[in-house]
């Protein structure tokens, strides 16, 4: 018993090794060019940085792209791949900056000033952490929706009524800015965004990585890559502070949620090939850290490791 115990642990770690290092091995026997493939991101704020890199890495290297989805940030990654803007999603993380994506409302700023229990009524009262006006004049400037509508890549974003507790998911033809608003309205932070009268917001709550909503749309794919932000045993900053265990619980139920869902598609639709694709090493780049240097570290390294993925799965 015992060295069957120890056999599988062994086997469980170096299957978590295989996974940790990338995409491989595939059992589809040719060459990605030849793979039908679904896209799926998971956001993470400027952590997107990365699976824009992984998306150009892929189209780079003509993989037949029939499919993308995201939530949060992995949305707008999404769209701009289905539009086919591969060289506006590279520039954009390249450049971007805190400015470009969210402004602390002046409200929850001078809320700081008030007195006891005045502070709290205040920043309750704002609606949300964030001005969205910068992140609106974003998404009109940078992603073009006609094309999406015209593309032969199946788009799928998710999001959520809060009030009614379901998900409303959006596609080529129901896309908008409003939708794509919605996408990365993270409940707090953003408000939500009013969609044909219901108020939704970031679909990452009911699934971080929407693979599973993707395969359900039946597009015709042989390989789906869900592309995760985290590295495989990435460490979080001690929970010394408020914000720091916040962020540390949000992480982990979201990376255990992506692997959980990666795993249950794995198994509802085994007629496709399902990876999920890690950094090789920790991004060092919090979700609202738009740091132009670091984001292009995090573009180029995502970048590298889809090539590496690609290379697994060629082999």
């Amino acid at each position: 018993m015992k060295h069957w115990m120890s056999a599988c642990l062994l086997a469980w770690g170096l299957s978590s090794v295989a996974e940790a290092a990338l995409c491989g091995p595939s059992s589809l026997g040719k060459p990605p060019s030849e793979v039908p493939t679904a896209l799926v991101f998971s956001g993470g704020g400027a952590k997107g940085a990365y699976e824009a890199g992984v998306a150009v890495a892929f189209v780079a290297r003509g993989v037949p792209i029939r499919l993308v989805a995201g939530t949060s940030a992995g949305a707008l990654n999404a769209t701009a791949l289905a539009a086919g803007q591969l060289a506006m999603l590279e520039e954009m993380w390249g450049s971007i900056t805190r400015e470009q994506v969210y402004q602390l409302r002046p409200s929850v700023f001078l809320a700081g000033f008030l007195p006891g229990w005045l502070t709290l009524w205040g920043v309750n009262a704002a609606g949300s952490l964030f001005d969205p006006s910068p992140l609106r004049d974003l998404i009109e400037t940078r992603l073009d929706l006609e094309r999406v509508r015209r593309s032969p890549v199946r788009l799928v974003i998710v999001t959520v009524d809060l009030v009614t507790r379901t998900k409303r998911l959006f596609d080529n033809e129901s896309v908008s800015v409003d939708a794509l608003m919605a996408a990365v309205a993270v409940p707090g932070a953003f408000p939500p965004a009013a969609v044909d009268g219901a108020l939704l917001f970031d679909g990452g709550m009911t699934g971080r990585a929407p693979v599973l909503d993707a395969l359900e749309s039946e597009v015709d794919v042989e390989r789906a890559v869900v592309v995760m932000s985290y590295a495989e045993g990435e460490r979080a900053a001690p929970p010394t502070t408020v914000r720091r265990a916040v962020e540390a619980a949000f992480e982990m139920g979201m990376t255990s949620q992506i692997r959980r869902d990666t795993e249950l598609a794995r198994l509802r639709y085994p007629r496709v090939e399902v990876h999920l694709l890690t950094p090789t090493v920790p991004l060092d780049l919090r979700p609202l850290d738009f740091d132009p240097a670091a984001l292009a570290r995090a573009l180029a390294q995502g970048k590298a490791d889809g090539v590496a993925c690609l290379s697994e799965l060629g082999n």
